[in-house]
């Protein structure tokens, strides 16, 4: 018997039929097989379009577990179902995280032209107000407020000065050279808001929920995912109405008053980040492409072992 029919054959006994085995390879510095588990995880989406149709796709997740053999064929060791189990609810974790920052990435324009988000982000609108005017913010202007909003503004300038946005000087922050060029670029104070407010948003969106909450901007963001992550999955733009989004957000991030998601997605479409006919929303395509992109160069979700 070959070494990948050892290995079919130990998979049948031992784990479900939603975990399969690589060809397997020699390593030849300890004479052993690995054969490497993974998964393509079937995910069954719908178009409310088209009720009565099914969408089957698979999410490919590598690096599950192994089975080891000698090089005599014999078993030696393998990764027990229960840790496959956990490995693979965690790799549908790390999907639905990567999924959400593609999708930010993709849409920080959008996000930043919502007033709510303007609204929640303020603290930034002010640093980049201030320094426009008078080009530097001093350590006595910031200790003039009260410890906390000293604190929410000193971790803003941190995040800014992280992005080259503000600069640190003795005694207080000036503008960096990312702030001076994206002036350049721009034509007038809303529109230089909006492209720092986007690029803060695409490239510290993690940052700004661990260390400064921003749980007004997390519900837009989680709603947006609502519908892309399973038109990422389908790789296709569906149609869903908003009975669906809601039902799928009550479902991965708890319950929200249908109220607040309606008045998000009429939002979203209103900065062009859906669009929305005939009460059926759908992905903006251009948006949608360029997701298709990161996604495909992201690749297939793994772990690397050493």
């Amino acid at each position: 018997m070959s070494i990948i029919e050892e290995a079919r054959k130990y998979l049948v006994r031992h784990y479900g039929n939603l975990i399969s085995v690589a060809e397997p390879e020699f390593d030849a510095r300890t004479k052993t097989w690995l054969a490497e588990l993974k998964s393509d995880y079937p995910r069954i989406i719908h178009d409310d379009r088209r009720p009565n149709e099914r969408i089957l796709k698979f999410l490919s997740l590598r690096g599950l577990g192994i089975i080891k053999f000698g090089d005599d064929l014999k078993f030696i060791e393998a990764t027990s179902r229960e840790i496959c189990v956990q490995n693979l609810s965690s790799f549908l974790g790390m999907w639905q995280e990567r999924a959400e920052r593609i999708i930010v990435k993709a849409s920080s324009d959008h996000l930043a032209q919502i007033n709510e988000t303007q609204t929640v982000l303020s603290k930034i609108s002010m640093i980049i107000s201030n320094l426009l005017q008078k080009e530097i913010i001093s350590e006595k202007e910031i200790a003039f407020n009260p410890p906390s909003i000293q604190g929410k503004i000193r971790r803003y300038l941190k995040l800014l000065e992280g992005l080259d946005l503000v600069r640190q000087i003795e005694g207080g922050y000036t503008y960096g050279n990312l702030f001076t060029e994206l002036g350049r670029q721009t034509k007038n104070f809303q529109e230089f808001k909006i492209a720092i407010l986007s690029y803060v948003i695409r490239e510290r969106y993690s940052a700004l929920k661990e260390t400064i909450g921003i749980s007004q901007l997390e519900t837009i963001v989680h709603v947006d995912s609502c519908y892309y992550r399973p038109a990422l999955e389908a790789e296709n733009l569906l149609y869903w109405t908003s009975d669906s989004i809601i039902n799928r957000y009550a479902k991965l991030y708890g319950r929200l008053s249908p109220l607040r998601i309606t008045h998000i997605l009429g939002e979203l479409v209103n900065v062009k980040a859906l669009e929305c006919e005939d009460r059926y929303y759908f992905g903006n395509e251009k948006l949608f492409s360029r997701m298709l992109d990161l996604k495909n160069e992201m690749g297939e979700l793994s772990y690397r072992r050493a």
